[in-house]
C-alpha cells in the first residue's frame, strides 16, 4: 500500500496508519526541530507536541499529497512557539564526552554552524532549516512556506551567503 493511501486512512481516523506515516517522518521531523531549538530534548518535546497537534487535527487535512508539507508546518509553529516561549535561550549540549581531537573539531564546527546558522534572519534560517536538515526542494519550501519559488531561491542564497561571511569559508 502506498505511503498516499495510508495518509487517506489516517484522515478517515486510522490509528494505524497515521502511527505508520509519522513514523515514516520522525527522524526528519526531530532533525528540524533539532535545528531549531539546538537542544535533544527540547527537540523531543517539540516533536511530541507536532504529533499530538497532528493526530487530534488529521481530520482537516484536505489531500493527503500535501501531508509533508502540513506535518511540516505544524512543526515549525511549535517550534516558532517553543522559542519566543524560553526567549531565544540557546542550550548547547554538553561535551565531556568528547576525547578525541578530531571529534572535538567536528563538535566544535558544528556547534559553529548551528550558532551562525541562529544568526540570520527568520526567513533565511527557515529556509536553509528546511532544506538542508529537512531535504525538502525548493518547491516543497515554497509550498510549506507559502512563498513563490524565486522568493525560496533567493532566501537559500542570501542565507548561504550570509553563512559563507559567519563562518568565513565555503560551508555548504
Amino acid at each position: 500500500m502506498d505511503i498516499e493511501n495510508k495518509i487517506a486512512l489516517a484522515v478517515k481516523g486510522n490509528e494505524e496508519a497515521f502511527s505508520y506515516v509519522i513514523n515514516l517522518k520522525k527522524e526528519d521531523l526531530y532533525r528540524t526541530a533539532y535545528a531549531f531549538v539546538k537542544n535533544k530534548d527540547d527537540a523531543l518535546d517539540i516533536l511530541q507536541e507536532t504529533v499530538y497537534k497532528a493526530y487530534i487535527s488529521i481530520g482537516k487535512l484536505r489531500k493527503p499529497q500535501y501531508f509533508n508539507t502540513w506535518l511540516t508546518r505544524i512543526l515549525i509553529n511549535n517550534c516558532k512557539d517553543f522559542i519566543r516561549s524560553k526567549e531565544k535561550v540557546i542550550y548547547l549540549e554538553d561535551s565531556k564526552n568528547c576525547n578525541e581531537d578530531s571529534t572535538r573539531i567536528n563538535v566544535d564546527e558544528k556547534l559553529d554552524l548551528l550558532y551562525a546558522i541562529d544568526k540570520l534572519e527568520e526567513k533565511h534560517r527557515m529556509v536553509i532549516i528546511l532544506k538542508y536538515f529537512q531535504d525538502l526542494t525548493i518547491n516543497q519550501i515554497a509550498e510549506t512556506l507559502g512563498y513563490p519559488i524565486g522568493t525560496v531561491k533567493t532566501y537559500l542564497n542570501k542565507g548561504l551567503s550570509q553563512l559563507r561571511i559567519y563562518i568565513g569559508r565555503e560551508i555548504i
